[in-house]
């Protein structure tokens, strides 16, 4: 279902092309409208729609300065503008400001379902090509190691997803599964790792949705898998460890109890040692680094799981519920319970990664 929010100052037209997306777009979902220029970028930006109807000439901000507005803040939008003046001043301008398309008024009806169609088509080129770009991003990131990369390439990847499919769970599974056979070519090419791990199931989509209730879980699996790959690409348990390997190992562990000792074995250093590198590299010491590994973990599941505060903090080995609230509002500024109600339910996929 795409999103269409409408932007015109006469009431019956604005009534008309609703009249006509309800009755003849299927596919299409009109989440808002507006009168003036100004009330729509205002509304575009709470809506987030994919698609834009709008007239050229409306108060406050007209429709061609909306178009470059929306443009730049996200040039994947689709913007059909719509005229009463057949007028090469206006087309020129438009052209310009890269709409995407131009209908002149009185409008019908074949003429505005052929235009989304075509803004539909256009959308879905930019997500498939959106999709295998991240995909390739993934590959890249742990190929050449760098998990943090590694993550939020996982995370944009599903958002593209849901975004594309909604709840089409057989498509989202297909997916995955090809991003599990990438992932297995690069475990092959690493020392013949492999993969084991549901999300490389054939098993039908309500046996996957059972598993993978929603994005996160399935985050959480996918980021499992690259982190066994990670394993066993350390070759040579001799060689001392980049600082790289070592804050990939810390971040793949963060939600464990991991001590400096630990780490070290897995570098080959010594505690003293570590400890000196890794503060010369990063610019903070060992515990403030993983607390900070941890404050993440904690802010993505407050965001997107219903997992209570109480089992977060054990989940990350704290201990006293009361400390790690102590230590998250020590670190983000506000409590758990105050950051789950002000990110939950405002899109904040985004402020989770930050």
């Amino acid at each position: 279902m795409y999103k269409v929010y409408i932007v015109e100052d006469e009431h019956l037209e604005r009534k008309a092309l609703q009249m006509i997306i309800n009755g003849q777009a299927p596919n299409v979902k009109i989440v808002g409208t507006a009168a003036s220029g100004k009330d729509a970028l205002k509304g575009i930006a709470e809506t987030n729609p994919q698609i834009i109807l709008m007239d050229i000439n409306i108060p406050e901000i007209n429709g061609i300065e909306v178009l470059r507005r929306v443009k730049k803040s996200d040039p994947e939008k689709k913007v059909i503008l719509i005229t009463a003046f057949n007028e090469f001043d206006f087309a020129h301008q438009a052209i310009k400001a890269k709409v995407d398309d131009l209908l002149l008024k009185p409008i019908r009806p074949e003429q505005l379902i052929a235009s989304l169609n075509q803004a539909i088509e256009g959308l879905q080129a930019n997500t498939r090509s959106n999709i295998d770009e991240k995909m390739s991003e993934i590959i890249y990131a742990v190929v050449h190691k760098k998990y943090t990369q590694c993550r939020e390439a996982v995370q944009t990847y599903l958002n593209l997803l849901y975004d594309h499919y909604g709840f089409d769970l057989i498509s989202i599974q297909k997916e995955v599964q090809t991003l599990m056979r990438e992932l297995q070519t690069v475990a092959d090419d690493n020392g013949g790792y492999e993969i084991v791990s549901p999300l490389k199931s054939t098993s039908g989509h309500k046996h996957f949705a059972r598993q993978f209730q929603n994005r996160y879980n399935l985050r959480v699996e996918i980021m499992k898998v690259i982190g066994k790959i990670f394993d066993h690409m350390k070759t040579n348990p001799d060689r001392k460890s980049s600082i790289e390997d070592i804050l990939n190992f810390i971040d793949r562990n963060a939600a464990n109890d991991i001590s400096l000792e630990q780490v070290g074995e897995y570098a080959n250093m010594s505690s003293y040692y570590l400890s000196k590198i890794f503060k010369k590299e990063t610019g903070m010491n060992f515990v403030t680094y993983l607390t900070k590994q941890k404050i993440q973990i904690a802010k993505d599941m407050l965001i997107n799981t219903d997992t209570p505060i109480i089992n977060i903090a054990l989940d990350l080995s704290y201990h006293e519920p009361n400390y790690f609230s102590k230590v998250f509002k020590k670190n983000v500024g506000i409590t758990p319970t105050a950051y789950r109600r002000k990110y939950r339910n405002t899109g904040a996929q985004t402020e989770a990664a930050e």
